[in-house]
């Protein structure tokens, strides 16, 4: 039973690796896009804020 325990932590270990390396390979250039258009973007007027006399 002990040696099945060991063999499933190792499996878990291995998977848990194989899953982290995969989602970085996944975001290749065209995910940049999409980031970039979900961003939200703030748009502040300038005043003009000199003396008039």
């Amino acid at each position: 039973m002990k040696k099945f325990g060991i063999a499933s932590m190792v499996a878990g270990a291995l998977t848990a690796g194989l899953l982290g390396f995969a989602g970085p390979a996944q975001a290749d250039i065209g995910h940049h896009g999409w980031v970039i258009i979900t961003q939200p973007n703030v748009y502040v007027p300038h005043v003009d804020t000199t003396v008039h006399h």
